[in-house]
């Protein structure tokens, strides 16, 4: 039994973002199972295996002004600091079966140490194009230089390259110059050069190579995705997935903003933790596919604005105030090792494609290569739906941009019993408009919950879509997103003066604890799909149009939502069902594009003088639209396709498809 006389401390588990007291005392292990944080611990807390490694974050964090500091923590034992020392981890590393909380701290949960290990479902789509990488393999034989001679060995070098392959004029980076000599003698002066955009030589191998690869990344405010190619033939190797490390310094674009305002350090420690993530993941699928660091000889990153100005170390404070003006938005090669990314050739650029405004950046660029409104006739609504709903409207014709700030709803934070999309989030919620019966499906597990006892943990952001649509049209939530007092179930039960909805009882998960949606965390979705819908009714007064053609769906969260689901909340404009599509991590896809083909970096630079930006921010007719879209769906737009499919489903006429 706890013992009531010892105070308690504010622990946070970060990317989780679980939050909560515990006693004094308490080890960060016990605090992080009762607050819900699955961490790994494989020998019972006997401090050998090291599974159960988290990071102690310093700083003062959250809208509660949380100070944390190492020396909250009790310090390492003679035994723990004896296995700290030999593995060599990070300074602020600490074994959660060891330290014991003794003030308000911060930890962050290593991947490697999560016992539901993140998903990050960004999968790649299949790309048709001709590549034309910014850099190729140059092979080369030198002969022996004259004695007497007064041409160097560079000079050698040029002379070969532009009588052999019509390359003239190239500079050469320093690190290539470093390795010249060594590539020479080791090959007998036979070689191959590595060569950026006709214009620099950036690298030397020994002998003759002929593959070289790159790296396509999608760095998003939530995760970040890789994507590792075949520069010649554009095949995809291998891709990787990580949440964002920057969620230690907000979960949001403006929190991290305010981050690199209020700290001296904070743009610094925002450019480390995106780029050390990079770094990681880089070495991930290198390693995975045997292929060395040298041999990546490419980069291409896309981002929001925000992403974008931190990956650069540029300042991103101009975007979280009017006019929100960016630093710099052009399209832009730097050398990789510049912004300190080093898990790649030490000679590569990286290439970042141009920005569209202050709040929607190159991510969107990326977005409309993939997907290719401006090569359409019909009117489509592109939306990329995550922390910050990225819109686009238009066709060949014209094309208009939005960013409409979501917040983190989507993603599962802001919700009692939200989290990410992990193994034991459910993902899946159907409940029977006639019985009112529920069941679930959680992520890892393909069975509902009215065939099993499941593991239930929380809900992740289709979770939460699809629970709140279902209760809609099964008549417990009413239009304007109250709970129906009177609806003939057991699992609403008032708490205080509002309601709230069981999902999962305590006797339904093997978890044994409840999973429970409160009329809070209703409010917050509608804020949500409120603002993404808003956003997009703007572009079309803008447009002029009533009525768009086809939806498209992007990013990882746009691909996993239902369709139907996120028509009936009115999460977008009014569409038939079958005109909604979901097109994977398009932002990665187009970031894919950019880095195969030269003229697709040209192309990007096009659409993003092309797009017509709205800032949303600054038009009075947002927050007009913004109140009408609070309801389900809507409270004055007819949406007739929604409510056609709701009187459906109510009646009990449910899609095969959507009923599994």
């Amino acid at each position: 039994m706890t013992n009531q006389n010892l105070p308690t401390h504010f622990v946070l588990f970060q990317p989780a973002g679980k939050s909560g007291v515990v006693p004094h005392g308490s080890t960060l292990l016990e605090a992080a199972q009762q607050l819900g944080v699955g961490i790994e611990s494989i020998c019972g807390g006997q401090k050998v295996c090291g599974k159960c490694k988290v990071l102690v974050e310093t700083g003062t964090f959250g809208a509660g002004e949380i100070y944390s500091v190492e020396h909250h923590l009790t310090p390492p034992d003679s035994a723990e600091m004896k296995f700290l020392r030999r593995q060599g981890w990070e300074v602020n590393a600490r074994l959660s079966c060891a330290a014991r909380v003794i003030g308000d701290v911060v930890v962050t949960v290593p991947p490697e140490s999560a016992l539901h290990k993140q998903i990050v479902l960004k999968d790649a789509m299949p790309l048709h194009l001709t590549t034309d990488p910014a850099v190729r393999l140059v092979y080369i034989n030198l002969p022996e230089a004259p004695l007497g001679g007064r041409l160097t060995l560079w000079e050698q070098v040029q002379q070969a390259l532009a009588e052999h392959f019509q390359l003239s004029d190239l500079s050469a980076d320093i690190v290539a110059l470093r390795q010249l000599p060594a590539a020479a003698a080791k090959s007998k002066r036979r070689m191959t050069a590595l060569v950026w955009d006709e214009r620099e030589v950036i690298g030397f191998f020994p002998g003759y190579r002929e593959k070289i690869y790159g790296l396509a990344v999608d760095v998003g405010s939530t995760s970040i995705a890789v994507y590792l190619s075949d520069l010649e033939s554009g095949e995809l190797l291998d891709s990787a997935g990580m949440m964002n490390p920057q969620v230690t310094c907000g979960d949001d674009l403006m929190s991290r903003v305010s981050y690199a305002m209020n700290h001296t350090d904070g743009l610094t420690k925002l450019q480390q933790a995106v780029i050390g993530g990079i770094d990681a993941l880089a070495s991930q699928v290198a390693e995975r596919t045997g292929i060395a660091a040298e041999a990546i000889g490419d980069v291409v990153l896309v981002g929001n604005s925000v992403m974008h100005h931190t990956i650069l170390g540029l300042n991103p404070v101009s975007l979280g105030q009017a006019p929100f003006q960016p630093v710099f938005g052009e399209g832009l090669d730097v050398k990789a090792r510049d912004i300190g990314l080093h898990s790649v050739a030490a000679g590569a650029y990286a290439h970042l494609l141009p920005l569209e405004g202050g709040h929607v950046g190159a991510d969107n660029v990326a977005v409309l290569l993939a997907t290719a409104p401006h090569r359409q006739d019909a009117l489509t609504l592109v939306i990329d739906v995550g922390t910050n709903g990225e819109i686009v409207l238009g066709n060949r014709q014209r094309l208009l941009s939005a960013s409409s700030p979501t917040g983190p709803a989507f993603e599962g934070a802001a919700i009692s019993h939200g989290m990410r999309a992990t193994g034991g989030a459910i993902e899946r919620v159907r409940i029977d408009p006639q019985t009112l019966a529920v069941r679930f499906r959680i992520i890892g597990d393909g069975r509902w919950s009215d065939e099993v006892t499941l593991p239930a943990l929380g809900l992740c952001g289709t979770g939460i879509l699809e629970v709140i649509a279902e209760l809609f049209v099964s008549g417990i939530l009413r239009a304007d997103g109250r709970f129906n007092g009177r609806a003939a179930t057991d699992r609403l039960r008032k708490r205080g003066r509002v309601y709230e909805f069981v999902l999962a009882r305590s006797e339904e998960t093997t978890a044994g604890r409840e999973i429970v949606v409160t009329q809070n965390d209703v409010r917050a979705f509608q804020l949500a799909k409120a603002a993404l819908y808003a956003g997009a009714d703007l572009l079309m007064q803008k447009m002029g149009i009533r009525q768009v053609e086809k939806v498209q769906l992007a990013g990882a969260f746009g691909n996993l939502i239902d369709p139907q689901h996120a028509l009936i909340v009115g999460l977008f404009p009014d569409v038939p069902p079958e005109q909604v599509h979901s097109v994977g991590n398009a932002a990665g896809d187009g970031a894919r594009l950019a880095l195969l083909s030269r003229s697709k970096r040209v192309e990007a630079e096009s659409l993003a003088n092309q797009v017509e930006y709205v800032e949303i921010a600054l038009e009075d007719a947002f927050q007009e639209a913004f109140v009408g879209a609070m309801h389900f769906p809507h409270m004055s737009a007819p949406m007739p396709n929604a409510r056609a499919l709701i009187k459906r489903w109510r009646s009990g006429e449910r899609g095969k498809q959507n009923e599994h």
